[in-house]
């Protein structure tokens, strides 16, 4: 005999729960209300809320509103994960752990070969330096051409015996250069100067700090003009933030979404950090130096490479010459392996120089649209296209971000202007509602227990 079928509240964890919604909502890419995820899921109403929760924390994700003041939510049709690392993003992840391994090796070549190289040709020129010296006196040293080279490193060929010319005994020793020791010059002048530290909260400290300056109140704008993203990545890093630092989404009496972060804006009275938030606009991205050296090192690097490079087709022939002795069976070593590395050598901080070209084109493009971007927030209404847009490539900018940043084209008596709607309407809507928000919300409460007491 079967029993009469009975609705039983059903016990779910937040993660089965959410387990259930995805299953629920999967391959739907519409806006849905929470009522929609929960007739389609069956969950309870605090259950379905928290799956909610934990899906626009874990998958991509967007918030919007009605007129009503009903949330919307739109979750990725896949339901890709947040954190989800693209084919592209993997191929450069190899492609940076290739270049680390092949970074290793070659500086270990750089310390054995560079200089190991170096001594050895040397040790041959002296070797025929005094060869030549003693078979022939009369021999007026032009063959080889070492004077300028021992000038190179110090020596002057043409002094007397007195004072060694400017480099002996009459000279004051040179001031030693402070500096990185000459090897990490080395190293710098191929791989370029190592990067500075990354803070990898950097980021979130700098949004958190704006928050707490905006009364707990910010919305996509907000994010857009502090950070220079686009509003749909501004959306999607909103519903992050509202899981992450305990947020509630909430809507404006004019239909635009906010989040409030009430907690965040507690304090025991200290300083609420040591960041002062700036806009995307007032942070234009530099130029990094390409090896950080001053140009002496890299000349004596470039010079000392150099001799490397040439030497299997100076030292090594006249070595042969003079001393009569075959060194066919070591030209592998004596001469294809040198020339390889010197080549390499040279061949990477060049191909640093063509990317450091392309980056410097990118780099502009960002600064170009950061700076479009402050010129956009200062203002309001319809303004002209050489207000926002002053060179000709900001303007080309300007055409491909309209349809980004939500903009208009304004036809007044054949003259084209540009608004922002969606800017203008959140800013506004934000500024009231920062106003209203109450500075009790800053109180931590009264202290009722101290382990210092």
């Amino acid at each position: 005999m079967t029993s009469e079928p009975t609705v039983e509240r059903k016990r779910y964890s937040d993660q089965r729960a959410a387990a259930v919604m995805i299953e629920a909502l999967r391959g739907r890419g519409a806006k849905l209300t929470r009522a929609d995820a929960i007739a389609a899921s069956g969950l309870p109403e605090d259950e379905a809320s928290r799956a909610l929760t934990v899906l626009l924390k874990e998958y991509r994700s967007h918030l919007s509103a009605t007129e009503e003041g009903e949330l919307l939510y739109e979750f990725d049709p896949a339901f890709a994960r947040r954190n989800a690392v693209s084919w592209r993003e993997r191929g450069a992840a190899v492609g940076r752990q290739l270049w680390k391994g092949f970074t290793l090796l070659f500086k270990v070549a750089i310390m054995a070969t560079l200089v190991g190289y170096f001594l050895m040709f040397v040790a041959m020129m002296v070797a025929l330096l005094f060869s030549r010296n003693s078979s022939d006196r009369d021999d007026d040293g032009g063959g080889l051409g070492l004077g300028p080279l021992f000038w190179f490193w110090g020596f002057d060929m043409g002094a007397g015996s007195s004072g060694y010319g400017r480099g002996g005994y009459g000279r004051r020793p040179a001031r030693r250069v402070k500096g990185p020791p000459f090897y990490k010059r080395v190293f710098a002048f191929v791989f370029g100067p190592p990067a500075p530290a990354l803070d990898p909260l950097a980021t979130e400290k700098e949004i958190v700090a704006y928050v707490r300056a905006q009364r707990g109140r910010i919305a996509a704008a907000d994010l857009v003009r502090l950070m220079g993203w686009t509003f749909p990545r501004a959306d999607e890093e909103l519903t992050r933030l509202m899981v992450d630092y305990g947020g509630d989404a909430e809507v404006s009496d004019e239909g635009v979404v906010f989040y409030t972060f009430k907690d965040l804006r507690k304090t025991a009275g200290a300083a609420a950090g040591p960041l002062v938030p700036r806009w995307a606009s007032e942070r234009l991205e530099t130029e990094p130096p390409l090896t950080g050296n001053p140009p002496e090192s890299n000349a004596l690097i470039a010079a000392f490479n150099g001799f490397n490079l040439l030497a299997p087709f100076w030292i090594v022939p006249a070595f042969e010459a003079r001393v009569h002795v075959s060194l066919a069976s070591w030209h592998v070593l004596l001469r294809e392996f040198p020339l390889a590395f010197s080549a390499v050598f040279f061949a990477v901080p060049a191909g640093r120089w063509v990317k450091a070209r392309v980056d410097a084109r990118r780099r502009r493009v960002r600064n170009d649209r950061r700076r479009l971007l402050g010129r956009i927030f200062s203002g309001s209404g319809p303004r002209a296209r050489e207000e926002l847009a002053p060179t000709a490539a900001v303007g080309a900018l300007l055409d491909r971000e309209l349809v980004a940043l939500e903009g208009d084209l304004d036809i007044d008596s054949g003259r084209v202007r540009y608004t922002f709607p969606r800017i203008e309407r959140e800013t506004a809507a934000i500024a009231r509602v920062r106003a209203a928000a109450p500075e009790a919300e800053r109180d931590a409460g009264a202290l009722v227990f101290s382990s210092a007491d």
